[in-house]
């Protein structure tokens, strides 16, 4: 029963108990201030309790508990210190699930009682256990970080069609994520036992890639001293992952489409047919379609690829989930480079929330390894981003809104709209009003609205030969 806990104390024996709960199985994590730690819970899903030091709160406690169950509803909440009775009844009306009292000279008895809390929690049904055990499983393979809509989506359709046994084509900009998606898919299909190859076709010539995939007989080819089995071959029953298969020549793809058709193939030099029960997922940055009215991807192979589609999003797409993908990274890096307990600050995560990322999820998870493999602290701001990210964002919505409801589009456009008058502006709110020919107080309950942090802007001084934006442009 492994827990990872977020304790807000900032007593010095909070690290101490920090230190029992990870020799007792556990992962723990101490935060000396509240606003930080509320931060925290925000921005990351994989904290399964919280201990709150019920002093730190100064007036404030059942309002934050409150405001933990609405985030976390399953979250354990132990407080830390002691209450009076009435206050204490208030406390669990809120959500607390019991309190420890302090100092806390024995932090093992912490440990039990947190153990024993989380035992008593119940089990809901057997179908939300079984969701929670596939959640489980997918996470524990290869995560696909997220929990907005678009993300949630394409999670609920990669259990639909992992069972299947079809082919899929997996379509999306460069850095999206298209083979974590594949790899998903494998783990969660009848495949998940064998093999999963992945092949980056880009760039490889025609007999290499054919070598590989189909592999040769000895002496089929100057250099083939020995017969080699290929992918298809070795990977059984299991998949073959085809990435940028846009990028294959037209010669290949005809070899391809026969073992789409017939699951059949030839070594390179060799006569005998053999056959492969591997599925085959493919993926590509590029349009097909329009490649095939170039006449550079072959029409038939298209069809035969693409029985199932799936399209993986752009990270501007889902920008919500940037917050999750950067505790994701932290705490990947922080692993790899061994700098446990560093986090980003709101500041910096709201720079990061805006940029356009080009590069999508791989763009940000480099980012998110040089700040933690370089930063001296526990907590980095803003000033240690490379100084491209602390530039005003280039806005890209017209470019790149989806077909969302006109409601939604047009909550995006506002935000977009503000944001760029705050980073004009300096954060200057009452500057940002002018220009946008509105009233002080509809831009302020605007920006309370979206939840932009015009301090944050500040540091974002916009370019000299940016158009400003005008109330009077047309």
């Amino acid at each position: 029963m492994k827990k990872s806990l977020l304790i807000i104390d900032a007593d010095e024996n909070a690290h101490r108990l920090s230190k029992v709960f990870t020799a007792a199985g556990h992962t723990a994590a101490v935060v000396e201030d509240v606003e930080q730690g509320l931060s925290l819970l925000k921005e990351a899903s994989a904290y399964d309790g919280v201990l709150l030091d019920v002093h730190l709160f100064n007036g404030n406690l059942i309002k934050s508990i409150s405001e933990i169950k609405t985030m976390r509803q399953n979250l354990l909440v132990v407080l830390l210190g002691r209450l009076e009775t009435p206050a204490l009844v208030e406390c669990v009306k809120h959500g607390a699930d019991g309190i420890v009292d302090k100092p806390l000279e024995q932090p093992s008895q912490v440990v039990r009682f947190v153990e024993e809390q989380f035992k008593k929690q119940p089990e809901t049904s057997a179908a939300a256990k079984s969701q929670r055990e596939l959640e489980q499983m997918i996470a524990d393979s290869y995560p696909l970080v997220g929990q907005g809509r678009v993300i949630t989506d394409l999670k609920r359709l990669i259990q639909k069609i992992a069972p299947l046994d079809s082919t899929i084509l997996i379509t999306g900009e460069t850095g999206t994520g298209k083979e974590v998606v594949a790899r998903m898919i494998h783990s969660l299909s009848p495949h998940r036992n064998n093999n999963f190859i992945a092949v980056h076709c880009g760039g490889i010539p025609d007999t290499l890639l054919e070598s590989t995939l189909f592999g040769h007989e000895k002496g089929s080819f100057t250099g083939a001293f020995r017969t080699h089995k290929g992918h298809f071959e070795v990977a059984d029953k299991g998949t073959i992952f085809l990435d940028e298969i846009g990028d294959t020549t037209s010669s290949f793809q005809v070899k391809l489409l026969r073992v789409l058709q017939d699951k059949q193939f030839r070594r390179i030099g060799g006569t005998e047919v053999l056959t492969t029960g591997a599925r085959i997922i493919a993926a590509t940055n590029r349009d097909l379609t329009q490649m095939i009215k170039e006449g550079t991807f072959r029409e038939d192979l298209y069809f035969r690829l693409n029985v199932i589609t799936l399209r993986v999003s752009p990270l501007r797409e889902r920008c919500e989930d940037i917050p999750l993908l950067i505790r994701h990274f932290v705490h990947l890096f922080s692993k790899k480079h061994n700098h446990l307990g560093v986090y980003l600050k709101p500041d910096t995560i709201d720079i990061l929330q805006r940029q356009y990322w080009r590069g999508n999820v791989r763009e940000l998870e480099n980012v998110i390894e040089r700040l933690v493999a370089l930063s001296d602290s526990d907590w980095i701001g803003p000033e240690e981003l490379p100084a491209d990210y602390l530039k005003a964002p280039e806005t890209h919505i017209l470019e790149t809104l989806p077909l969302y409801p006109y409601a939604e589009a047009k909550d995006l456009f506002e935000k977009e709209y503000i944001t760029k008058l705050l980073i004009q502006s300096n954060g200057n709110i009452s500057k940002a009003a002018r220009l946008a020919g509105m009233p002080r107080q509809n831009l302020h309950l605007k920006i309370r609205k979206h939840k932009i942090k015009s301090e944050t802007l500040r540091a974002h001084q916009p370019a000299k030969q940016e158009t400003p934006i005008s109330s009077n442009n047309n």
